[in-house]
């Protein structure tokens, strides 16, 4: 290969990395450039070839498990090993920073990457799309900044692992996409979304997978808030309330992706109580 240089994006790096969005059809926004640098602000990389940008790819650290997306090549570079320089980089940062498994949600055209590079198929990673629609829901709470500390622990309970960064900054950010569901006052559910160039993204949506009944009722609330809206979810296959939900209030399938792991590999939380992915570049 030319001469090639790792070095770590930011916020001056906008206008490359939408640019190579662009290319993806994700819709991601400078937005959310500005958040992935705040989650893991050495974390993140631009490959820089013969002096031309030419690829970018993100990490994010919770603790013990490491997750990596946004890999994205100028499509007149790919197949010359860019993607793997990058995806190398990353992983190492992760590991470095006390990751022991590293996680990712591969579409298919990306598989022999990873797996050339060690990682291991854990489950199918489902796609539903639908629109926002009026709804009367009784029970339904707006998120507030002092119901944090609950989501947290219920988060990682069902997450397994510590993402108090992540949902933090999106309450923050979007709280009028953020609910909770409570059970003699105490939380056993809640839903966020963030909002993209070309649909509301939603997730993480975690419940008691004992009451799939407040499950829809956040999923309802939440289409309520964003009526007209095309609305995108990403769900482990394992999950099937969540599949039995979405269909029910009108969601279709999209093309899947496949959640791969590299390094210890033991199941991560409780997966019936994962209604959805928070993102897939992120877990």
């Amino acid at each position: 290969m030319n001469d090639l240089v790792i070095r770590q994006m930011t916020e001056d790096d906008e206008g490359f990395f939408l640019e190579l969005i662009s290319l993806t059809g994700w819709g991601n926004t400078a937005e959310d450039l500005r958040r992935i640098l705040y989650y893991e602000p050495r974390g993140c990389f631009v490959a820089v070839l013969d002096d031309v940008d030419t690829g970018m790819v993100a990490s994010t650290g919770y603790g013990e498990v490491g997750w990596i997306g946004n890999l994205v090549v100028l499509t007149e570079r790919r197949g010359g090993g860019v993607g793997a320089m990058l995806m190398r980089r990353a992983m190492r940062h992760l590991l470095d920073s006390g990751a022991s498994s590293i996680r990712l949600d591969a579409v298919e055209k990306a598989i022999p990457l990873y797996e050339r590079l060690g990682f291991r198929v854990e489950f199918e990673s489902l796609r539903f799309t639908g629109t926002g629609e009026p709804a009367q829901v009784e029970g339904i709470e707006a998120m507030k900044a002092s119901d944090l500390g609950e989501v947290v622990e219920l988060d990682r309970r069902f997450f397994g692992a510590p993402r108090e960064r992540m949902l933090i900054r999106v309450q923050g950010d979007f709280p009028g996409l953020c609910f909770v569901a409570r059970e003699s006052s105490r939380i056993v559910g809640f839903i966020m979304a963030k909002p993209s160039d070309v649909s509301v993204r939603i997730g993480p949506w975690i419940c008691d997978p004992g009451r799939p009944d407040l499950a829809e009722a956040l999923l309802r609330r939440l289409m309520g808030e964003a009526t007209g809206e095309k609305l995108w979810v990403g769900v482990p296959e394992k999950n099937r309330a969540s599949v039995r939900i979405l269909r029910d209030n009108g969601f279709g399938s999209l093309p899947t992706s496949l959640r791969m792991c590299y390094g210890r590999c033991e199941p991560m939380g409780e997966v019936a109580g994962r209604f959805s992915i928070g993102a897939a570049d992120k877990g």
